[in-house]
């Protein structure tokens, strides 16, 4: 499937929380954000280079004037490797439920 059926088929089928302040193009789709700070927030979202899909985790920042813009803080990888990430995440999980 290509990225703007992808895109498409995710718009119409999830809820997703996006917020109204990043704006989506035709290679790049947020799919939700966690607030960090009243100035921070944690984007993801998912993209499209050269026919390859990546995911995206990046924390944005407002600027004095008000806009949201993506920092230098973050990760960028292919879907493909979406499964080993979960892995890892998972085991992060289990490992701070051992820690209570």
């Amino acid at each position: 499937m290509d990225f703007a059926e992808l895109k498409m088929k995710i718009l119409d089928e999830m809820e997703l929380e996006r917020p109204e302040w990043i704006k989506d193009t035709d290679d790049s789709l947020c799919i939700g954000y966690l607030e960090l700070s009243a100035t921070q927030k944690l984007i993801f979202s998912l993209s499209n280079y050269r026919g390859k899909q990546y995911i995206d985790v990046r924390t944005w920042y407002q600027d004095q004037a008000g806009e949201w813009k993506p920092t230098k803080k973050g990760i960028h990888f292919n879907v493909d490797k979406f499964d080993d990430f979960d892995k890892v995440m998972k085991l992060y999980a289990d490992i701070k439920t051992m820690q209570q």
